[in-house]
């Protein structure tokens, strides 16, 4: 691999997660192109020092390492084929890392693709919230094969000093591994909403019932969700939407329902999402799903969270 002078990166996606990675990478020195449906989202990208390219397939001519940070399987698709996608332009011996939360199937696919263009495919999905991103302090996972990740981890640490996992070298793995980080998460997420609602109806204080949670969980993340749950604030400052999370929860059932594993908790989780959505909450951040379980113990919603 190039030295970083010479090492050029491109960050395809800049949404609230894709924009954090790019700033991290271009801080730590490498050269940058960024790119992005909504053009106007590349220029304060471009006026600290990036450059810009007008489709995935022009970034792939200009860069020896793409990073994509999209919504999901059609939209990773999407950049990747047709006239203008990246494997139009991309050069041998390049690498595509994946940092969408997308199916392990679709990983499958991607590989293979790629493979046939004689280019490198990695799965990195990506663990955290924008401010994580921001930080630089993502999670991530990584599968795929194993020299081409040795050649991209000093990269990848730019924006991921949380910590980084190597699943391996199947590319599906690091897909499974998200969804099943997701799926720890989302079940703390109904538990919280399930303890609250059982405390709230013997009439225990939720400061009380905070300091349970204070007791057992100690990581960042999963405090301010369970502030959220306490709160009834389900506000969304550039975070996942829960019709988003819904997104995920079917990769989960499909993912299991691939390989004929059930996931009976998950339907739970669907099943509160469906209902928070039909609520009104589908704006909301995706944590807002564990008010079904006052829904449904009949406590009134919260005002705030009609609006």
């Amino acid at each position: 691999m190039a030295s970083k002078q010479n090492l050029i990166v491109a960050v395809l996606g800049l949404g609230s997660m894709g924009t954090g990675i790019a700033e991290n990478i271009l801080k730590n020195g490498y050269k940058l192109v960024v790119w992005n449906r909504t053009q106007s989202k590349t220029k304060a990208l471009v006026d600290a020092g990036s450059m810009s390219a007008e489709t995935p397939r022009e970034a792939a001519q200009q860069c020896d390492i793409m990073i994509s940070c999209l919504f999901d399987d059609a939209s990773v698709f999407d950049i990747v084929q047709g006239e203008n996608g990246l494997l139009a332009g991309i050069r041998k011996d390049s690498i595509h890392i994946s940092a969408t939360t997308i199916s392990p199937m679709a990983a499958t696919q991607l590989t293979k693709l790629h493979q046939e263009k004689g280019v490198h495919y990695i799965s990195g999905p990506v663990l955290g919230r924008p401010d994580t991103a921001a930080a630089g302090k993502l999670r991530t996972f990584l599968s795929g094969s194993q020299s081409v990740i040795d050649r991209i981890t000093t990269v990848v640490e730019c924006y991921c000093g949380g910590g980084l996992i190597n699943c391996g070298e199947d590319p599906a793995h690091a897909c499974v591994m998200k969804l099943s980080a997701n799926l720890c998460v989302a079940s703390i997420i109904d538990t919280y909403g399930q303890i609250y609602a059982l405390n709230e109806k013997w009439k225990v204080p939720t400061d009380i019932t905070k300091q349970l949670f204070s007791m057992l969980f100690t990581h960042p993340g999963i405090l301010a969700y369970s502030e959220k749950v306490r709160n009834r604030e389900y506000t969304n400052p550039g975070g996942v939407a829960l019709r988003g999370g819904l997104k995920d929860i079917n990769l989960m059932l499909h993912t299991g329902e691939e390989v004929g594993v059930p996931l009976p908790f998950v339907n739970v989780i669907h099943d509160h999402i469906v209902t928070g959505i039909a609520n009104g909450l589908g704006d909301k951040d995706w944590s807002a799903f564990a008010e079904s379980a006052r829904l449904n113990s009949g406590i009134q919603q919260k005002e705030s969270n009609n609006s």
